[in-house]
């Protein structure tokens, strides 16, 4: 029977009821769509495919442990500190960005590792950076603090050395060295007038021979052969250092009578000699060290102020800082409280050629 619109009539069982759709029969064993109709249903997942493990955070672990290592090894300044942090922190941010959930590869906690080891290679280089800033100013305000002069007053000598020079205005200072072949003060209460008064009281005296003079350091002779050092002492205010020694002649005149000792007693020489060799050995090291250190002080500053004052070159300002408290240490290993007088007459010429290698700096 057909109805109005030429359809087969659903069929009817026996009470007159519609007959009901049957369920395809699903067996355990049997295909999951028996029917072949695709289906929608979520819980049927194709398996997803394996990912590969990210060689990027590999190589972010290498170069992490790397960095880590180069922090305990000591770091000179925050510049460095910086440049040396920057490839890691690259890598670790990139390892995190391609090992992300949807990402193509996998490793996400190797990421996580190097970002780790990244942080605390920072931490450790950071306080390692303070640690060595703090120690370097302590350095420097102990060798400042020994530098220092105590003024106090002072009996201007009359010896024949001593009166080839005028006598300073201020009757404070202290004495450091008096001998017939070396004398050297350090006269307070001298300003910058005080000091090109002076100076001009030298030149006065005759001291106009083999002259360097400039604001902070004057150097001469005159014609009898003496030599006079006065220069602003740079580790105090208002104190002037001066220094004379005789002509070489009278060295010459020693050396000559030391010719005629006996032979015991050049053998006790000898050892004495030998002794005081050592000494001015160490000595004469120190001070090159120092005339090293200031000369690249000077060459630093020129080129950081003819460069417009770049903070690239904070990196150069540490390893002078580094070659400054070698220095120190050489000072400290030296005995100065038994320097002979050539030792310092040596350390005349060398403060003489620092001052004047320091006037030389740029003040832009």
């Amino acid at each position: 029977m057909t109805n109005q619109f030429n359809q087969p009539a659903p069929a009817h069982q026996p009470n007159g009821q519609p007959s009901q759709p049957t369920t395809p029969i699903v067996y355990p064993n049997g295909p999951a769509n028996p029917t072949g109709i695709p289906t929608n249903n979520p819980a049927i997942q194709q398996p997803k495919p394996h990912k590969k493990t990210s060689k990027l955070a590999i190589f972010a672990i290498i170069v992490a442990a790397v960095f880590l290592l180069t922090t305990f090894l000591g770091m000179n300044s925050w510049s460095m500190l910086v440049f040396f942090a920057l490839l890691p922190v690259l890598l670790s941010g990139f390892s995190l960005y391609v090992t992300r959930k949807d990402g193509k590869v996998q490793g996400r906690i190797l990421a996580w590792v190097a970002v780790g080891i990244t942080a605390v290679a920072l931490i450790i280089g950071g306080v390692g950076i303070v640690r060595a800033g703090a120690k370097s100013a302590t350095d420097d305000a102990a060798f400042k603090e020994s530098m220092k002069v105590t003024c106090k007053a002072y009996s201007w000598p009359s010896s024949d050395l001593v009166a080839q020079l005028p006598q300073p205005q201020s009757a404070t200072g202290k004495i450091e060295s008096e001998s017939s072949s070396l004398f050297s003060i350090s006269v307070c209460d001298t300003d910058s007038t005080a000091y090109t008064a002076y100076v001009k009281a030298l030149q006065d005296k005759g001291f106009t021979v083999d002259y360097s003079k400039s604001d902070e350091a004057f150097t001469a002779k005159n014609a009898a052969g003496y030599s006079v050092h006065a220069s602003v002492n740079e580790y105090n205010t208002d104190v002037m250092d001066i220094s004379i020694y005789p002509p070489e002649e009278s060295s010459d005149s020693s050396n000559s009578s030391t010719d005629d000792s006996t032979a015991s007693d050049d053998s006790a020489n000898t050892d004495s000699n030998a002794s005081s060799s050592l000494s001015e050995s160490d000595f004469k090291t120190a001070m090159d060290s120092y005339e090293k250190t200031m000369n690249d002080y000077v060459d630093f500053m020129n080129k950081y102020n003819s460069e417009g004052h770049p903070v690239s070159m904070l990196a150069d300002y540490a390893k002078w800082t580094k070659q400054y408290s070698d220095m120190v240490q050489k000072f400290d290993a030296v005995d100065d409280g038994s320097l002979t007088d050539e030792e310092l007459q040596y350390y005349i010429e060398v403060q003489t050629r620092v001052n004047q290698k320091l006037s030389t700096i740029s003040s832009n």
